[in-house]
């Protein structure tokens, strides 16, 4: 993984845990909002266009882990399906 890679995991990591959505402190959601990210990333890789998407980036975090808690993983990947 480059340094690029690692800084957008890492600020994805972030908006999560700064937005709260996961309800609990840095400890105990640090490893759950880490591995949600690193699904983030599969889901919109890092050719992904933003500016021509109908949702901003921090908008489109907080989306897909609200989605990730209500729906899964699993479910998740055919609401955000191409």
């Amino acid at each position: 993984m480059t340094q690029e890679q690692h800084q957008e995991l890492t600020l994805i990591t972030c908006i999560i845990i700064k937005e709260d959505i996961l309800n609990g402190t840095l400890f105990q959601t640090f490893d759950k909002a880490y591995d949600i990210a690193k699904k983030f990333k599969k889901t919109f890789p890092e050719d992904t266009d933003w500016e021509a998407m109908y949702i901003d980036f921090d908008e489109a975090v907080i989306d897909f882990c609200n989605c990730h808690e209500q729906y899964g993983y699993k479910r998740l990947k055919e609401i955000y399906k191409r």
